[in-house]
Order: structure tokens, then sequence, then C-alpha cells
């Protein structure tokens, strides 16, 4: 037995199976942690999402506590909510389906996906009769070549860039999700169209990135808006501003181009692009044609250069804050003038258009034009939003 035991998430819900399996496990590094049902497995995973290092599924298992063991209903709700789960927590976990069922029963419930992590096992599942101990060996197998792909880019491949994610005190989630980028540039078996789904971390690392520049005083917090009760900061405007373009009617002005030509240009395309592949569902001309290009081209050649400028862009900004440190200097940079503030910019605008500049358009009644950009009208401050109500007034008392 190895003292480095592996902490494994177990959905079973036969007693004597549950009692007898995680003596011997135990014997290959594997601490079986069994849960009822996957609301109660998927409590867990909530709670502690970085404690497991695996996930076997009993085929015919449980959704709900008072459920009646269903395998096409169990497998299908696992394992689509676990994909949901990698996507919020930005880390796939492997899972396995262990079964004393036969293969025509479970066979064409189990998802293809097994196959990334486990394409050379000729079964899509493992016999609880005569396949636990290959189970067993192949998770650590699994596990421990994982673990040493990513403990190579963290401290081999791109040292530098992971050293300067730590020295810029960057959230941890930076980290994590540059793992997830560039491990397919050398380690993986990983689909383009997998990888492509991964324009998120992308988007995330820029957006972690101007949060710390609003805390180092670099950019300022107008840049904030709140969205569904959350604070998001304006990446389009965010990275208008650090090449020094004017924010029309934002009353924010600096005095210094902070990026870099090149770097600009770099980080405007990447948030023009990532924004239009996410918001695909809105069915923006922009967005169809990303998707078409990819589609087109049938590769994940772009996102892969992403995360090469995203090093760039992670190494440049260490190098800022060492030559830059102090706050307060930082923020004579810029002003606010709050006379002309319109306090929030809307998220909505920042894939509008490739320059940035908010769309609108002209309303004409009785030879009167009012431009409508493209702002919530909860965002806009209380006068104007009054200014806003007696115009329309006037309009119908004067139709």
């Amino acid at each position: 037995m190895t003292n480095n035991m592996l902490n494994i998430l177990w959905i079973e819900n036969d007693d004597s199976v549950r009692s007898a399996y995680p003596a011997e496990a135990e014997l290959y590094g594997l601490q079986l942690f069994p849960f009822e049902c996957w609301d109660d497995a998927k409590k867990a995973l909530d709670n502690d999402y970085d404690k497991w290092d695996a996930i076997i599924l009993d085929a015919k298992c449980k959704k709900h506590s008072d459920s009646a063991d269903n395998a096409a209903q169990f497998l299908v709700e696992t394992t689509n909510g676990l994909t949901r789960l990698y996507t919020q927590h930005n880390r796939h976990i492997n899972w396995y389906v262990l079964s004393g069922g036969s293969e025509e029963e479970i066979n064409d419930l189990i998802p293809d996906d097994r196959k990334k992590w486990d394409s050379d096992w000729p079964k899509k599942y493992y016999s609880k009769n005569t396949d636990r101990i290959a189970l067993y060996q192949r998770i650590r197998k699994h596990t421990e070549h994982s673990r040493s792909s990513a403990t190579q880019i963290r401290t081999i491949l791109y040292r530098n860039v992971f050293n300067a994610i730590t020295e810029s005190n960057l959230d941890e989630n930076v980290s994590n999700l540059m793992v997830e980028l560039l491990l397919p540039l050398h380690f993986g078996n990983i689909s383009d169209t997998d990888f492509n789904y991964r324009f998120k971390n992308v988007r995330q690392i820029i957006e972690y990135i101007f949060k710390s520049m609003v805390e180092q005083g670099i950019l300022p917090d107008a840049l904030y808006s709140n969205r569904s009760g959350k604070q998001e900061i304006n990446l389009s405007w965010s990275s208008l501003f650090l090449s020094g373009k004017p924010i029309p009617n934002s009353g924010l002005s600096t005095t210094k181009i902070i990026f870099p030509k090149v770097l600009s240009d770099n980080v405007k395309n990447m948030i023009f692009v990532t924004g239009a592949y996410l918001h695909i569902e809105n069915k923006d001309e922009k967005s169809q044609r990303i998707h078409e290009y990819l589609q087109m081209t049938g590769t994940s050649y772009l996102i892969r250069s992403y995360a090469l400028q995203l090093c760039d862009f992670i190494l440049w900004y260490n190098c800022y804050l060492k030559d830059n440190p102090d706050r307060k200097t930082n923020q004579t940079n810029w002003k606010l003038d709050k006379t002309k503030s319109i306090e929030s910019i809307d998220r909505n605008s920042e894939i509008s258009s490739t320059n940035c500049v908010p769309s609108s358009k002209t309303l004409h009644k009785k030879n009167r034009s009012l431009i409508v950009f493209n702002t919530k009208f909860s965002d806009l401050p209380t006068y104007i939003q009054s200014f806003l109500k007696l115009l329309k007034a006037l309009y119908k008392r004067t139709d």
C-alpha cells in the first residue's frame, strides 16, 4: 500500500459492495468514499471539488436517495452533471463505470467522452466480477500521469510564466486556467473541438489580470459594472483604456499609454474573438462568423496561439508591476470626471464592433433624433433616468 493515497468519489448503493471494496482498493493507493446517490455525491463535489482525484460510478444507481435504480437516468444525469462541474471549476476529473450488469444493458448508455482518458481499455466499463483490480491500477496510472504532466507545465516548460503569476499576486485560478490551456500543447489526447471549448479560459484569465490592474491602480474601478448583482469588469473598455484611447461618454481620460502596440493588438483580438465565440446563442453575425471560421479550418491552432500570447501577457504584466509598484502613483496616470461619467459601462457593448465603439441607432420622430446607446436603463444615473422618462412623456403628449 502506498502512503500517497488518492481520494476517489464512489457512487454505489449496494451495502455489501460498499463494505467489501474499500479494503482492496487501499492496496493500490485508492481511498474510496462511497455515496448512495448522485445528489449526495454532487454536494461533496460542490463543497470541495479539489479534493477528488477520480470518480467511480455504479451503472445501476440512483439520482435521488428515494429514487429507484435506473441506469439510463442515472448515467445520463451524472455524466452531464460532471461536465457542467468541470466547466464551473476549470478542472476535469476522470470518471469510470464499474458495473455488475451485462454489456448489452449499459454499453449504449455510457458516453464516448471516457475515450479522452481511457481509450486503450477495450470496454466502455469495468466489470465488478473481473476488472476491479485493473480499474484500481489504471486510475492510479492515469492520475499520476496527469499530475506529472501538469507538474512539467508548471515547473519546467513554463516555469517563468507560473513564477510571474505568483510574483504578480494574480488570482490562483489563473494558474489552473493556464495549465488547462498549455497541457494540450504538449500532452494528452484532446480533440480540436474540445480544446476550442476553452476559449472561456482565455477570457477569464484576461479578466483576472484586469481586476489585478484595478487593485494596483493601473485601471480605474469605474470600469466595473454591476451585472445581475455581480461586479464585473468591462474587458473591451479596459483594453481600450490601456492602449491610451478615449472611452466615449465615460468621463475617463489617461495621460499614459500602458500597453505596447503588439500587446494592445493581441489582447484586443483575444477579447473580441472569445466574446464572439461565447455569445453564439445571441445569433450575432460576428459570433456566427467566428464559429464558421473554426469549422472551416477544423483546427484548434487559434486557441493554441492564444495560450502562448497569454504567457507573454503575464510576463509583461509582472515586469510592468516591478517597474510601477506604487498604487497611488499609478492612479495619477488617469482621471475620472464624474460630471461626465455614466457611472457604469455596460458589458453588452464589448463585442458590438471591432473597434470597441458602442453600437447605436437613431430613432426619428417628427424630425427629432434620440441616440440610444447599449447601456442598460437601470445602470444609468437617476437624473438621466428621470430625464428619459420626461422625454417619453413629452413624445406621447405631442403625438
